[in-house]
């Protein structure tokens, strides 16, 4: 089976690799960067859609609505987006994206912990394919599930969706806890448990399924953004806690604040990341969340 996959950057690349482990071809559209090293590949986007039924969106959520109208993709295409989150302007679900800028009626999204620079070392690791569509889920599965790369399968679209939307919003939270002076691993432990906690009331006020959180697309996910230094969201965190600008997933955190409030819930380690982008002291922060009243332990 040729895999189209859109991207060639490091994520691309490394899902080209896992198409290849799995026994398949990857044919990779890459724009404005060097031709990926020994993967299959072309300048022309269109070419691929002309060339593969599954397309894997692996660009950043900005750069998404831009490369699905670069590729034109049709009612006969399955198109799985490898991305995290919304689409940082417009708060739109990265699914959601694809159906707007595509004549593509069958999508899916891909998310896990799968750390680009162990991929493309020849590392282990698993991913969950969320889709309302059966043919969806078992095409990405047949594409990418190999002993180097395990693929579970999912019916929560939406969840595992935010999931990916909270995922780098509590990465850059630990980040902040683990390098805040004064703070030990009772803070980290807080953020963490209580993070999914929060992430969970808004996936069950929003329609999704909370169990999604305590798989590969929540918890599994997590572990891997702060089991190690360098990952983009936990280093954002790093650097927030030393009192340095650092973008991190600032527009993510606004996102999900708003989608919270909108439905009534209350998510107030989000809200403290947002308040320390806005300019509130990371110590504060901390001490805010700590003046809380008292409560009774529950998603």
């Amino acid at each position: 089976m040729k895999v189209g996959i859109l991207g060639g950057g490091a994520w691309g690349q490394a899902l080209g690799r896992l198409v290849m482990a799995a026994g398949h071809e990857p044919f990779i559209a890459y724009r404005d960067i060097k031709p990926p090293q020994l993967l299959p590949s072309t300048d022309r986007p269109p070419e691929v859609a002309e060339a593969t039924e599954l397309l894997i969106a692996a660009v950043s959520a900005r750069e998404l609505r831009q490369a699905i109208q670069a590729t034109g993709p049709g009612p006969q295409h399955r198109v799985v987006v490898a991305g995290r989150g919304v689409e940082p302007d417009t708060g739109t679900w990265l699914t959601d994206v694809v159906l707007e800028e595509s004549d593509a009626l069958r999508v899916g999204a891909l998310v896990g912990p799968a750390p680009v620079d162990e991929i493309l070392n020849g590392g282990l690791c698993a991913g969950v394919v969320a889709s309302r569509y059966d043919e969806v889920r078992s095409l990405l599965t047949t594409a990418l599930h190999s002993s180097r790369y395990r693929v579970y399968e999912s019916t929560d679209l939406a969840g595992v969706q935010l999931a990916g939307a909270v995922v780098p919003v509590l990465a850059c939270l630990l980040g902040v806890a683990r390098h805040l002076q004064g703070a030990g691993v009772g803070v980290h432990a807080l953020v963490l448990s209580r993070g999914l906690g929060e992430a969970a009331r808004l996936a069950e006020a929003t329609g999704a399924d909370p169990r999604t959180f305590a798989g590969l697309a929540g918890v599994g996910d997590l572990v891997a953004a702060q089991g190690r230094e360098g990952h983009p969201h936990f280093d954002a965190g790093a650097s927030l806690a030393r009192g340095e600008t650092d973008h991190g997933p600032r527009a993510l955190a606004a996102t999900l604040v708003g989608l919270a409030r909108a439905h009534r819930v209350e998510m107030p380690l989000t809200e403290a990341l947002l308040a320390i982008y806005e300019g509130l002291p990371p110590v504060e922060a901390v001490q805010m969340l700590m003046a809380r009243p008292a409560a009774v332990e529950h998603r």
